[in-house]
């Protein structure tokens, strides 16, 4: 049952030793309820970031290992590629071997044309030195011999200039054709090499995948870990907070107080709406006026700590005064006897 009590009671109740032990127990309380609080919440933070990194871990390397699997295909786009260009270039070899033994079968019948035209033009020479040299029906005949050989020259040059103009174009399409065998296989070798670079590629970021995959399941199990961590120092804490109930209702029991989380309420003596509310914990900004520990405020039973006022010394009302006066005479001063009425 809460006692009634006057400010002078309150106060040196505040300075009693009981109180001072008590106020002990609560601040250490307190202190271990925060302390856990914060832990627990740390815990319970680093929990969820690692969740996080987990999962991002585990993103990360299915990404990672989808490149590797966009690696593998364009290395095998290149292998096929490659293998067609191999393709391409086997016939076209077929082609410039053709064309290159036709250039050469052309070049040796361009040398004989060659040799047959200046076999022609020293003929020609040689009737015309003749013919010159005779008379009469001799060198009518030598002029028919001169005419025929200048039709041959003439034949042998056709011949001659068609053979090299043949040979010009077989060996202008060979040049292009063997220009093309090249060209292909540049291409096929860089589409090789590009093709086992891909490959080495996909080896790589198949492993940094592994790695991140492993990353992700290392992170998984820490996170559980301080999640474990988190549920024991939660307990802890819902221990810590029993203990301060504890340390709160062992206040109303033994100083007969009413008890709230940051005031502990004596009621007033002669005042039966007014109360004392001493202050648990320090606050400048939540009630109307500061709040510090252990202070010691007047509050009415309606409007509580919503309205507080430092507890002062009440002088004594007329009635009091009577009341006291009357007791002193008719009871006399503590410790003497009353005298005795005169007879």
């Amino acid at each position: 049952m809460q006692k009634a009590r006057r400010l002078a009671e309150v106060k040196d109740l505040l300075a009693s030793p009981e109180f001072s032990a008590w106020w002990q127990s609560l601040s250490v309380a307190r202190q271990a309820l925060r302390e856990l609080t914060e832990q627990y919440d740390e815990l319970l933070t680093q929990a969820m970031l690692m969740d996080f990194r987990a999962e991002l871990a585990q993103k990360n390397a299915i990404d990672t290992l989808y490149r590797s699997g966009e690696h593998e295909d364009a290395a095998a786009g290149l292998l096929a590629e490659s293998t067609e260009l191999e393709n391409q270039s086997f016939k076209s070899v077929g082609d410039f071997e053709e064309l290159r033994f036709r250039a050469s079968e052309t070049w040796y019948k361009l040398g004989a044309a060659e040799r047959q035209l200046e076999e022609q033009k020293e003929q020609l020479q040689q009737a015309q030195q003749q013919r010159e040299k005779l008379q009469g029906s001799a060198r009518r005949e030598a002029d028919a011999r001169h005419s025929q050989r200048e039709h041959e020259l003439k034949l042998a040059e056709r011949a001659f200039r068609q053979l090299q103009q043949e040979y010009e174009r077989d060996n202008t399409r060979k040049t292009r054709v063997w220009d093309e065998v090249e060209r292909i296989w540049a291409r096929s070798a860089e589409m090789s090499l590009t093709m086992a670079e891909k490959k080495m590629q996909a080896k790589k970021v198949r492993r940094e995948a592994e790695t991140g995959f492993a990353q992700a399941e290392e992170r998984k199990q820490r996170a559980q870990k301080l999640r474990a961590e988190a549920e024991a120092k939660g307990s802890s804490r819902e221990q810590a907070n029993q203990r301060l109930t504890e340390v709160l209702t062992q206040a109303r029991e033994q100083f007969s107080c009413a008890i709230g989380d940051e005031f502990l309420y004596f009621r007033e003596r002669d005042q039966s709406q007014r109360a004392f509310a001493v202050g648990l914990v320090a606050d400048s900004q939540t009630f109307n006026i500061e709040v510090k520990p252990l202070a010691v405020y007047h509050v009415d039973r309606n409007r509580g700590v919503s309205f507080l006022e430092p507890a002062v010394e009440q002088p004594p009302s007329v009635e009091e005064g009577d009341r006291r006066f009357e007791a002193y005479f008719l009871q006399g001063r503590k410790g003497e006897k009353k005298p005795a009425a005169a007879g």
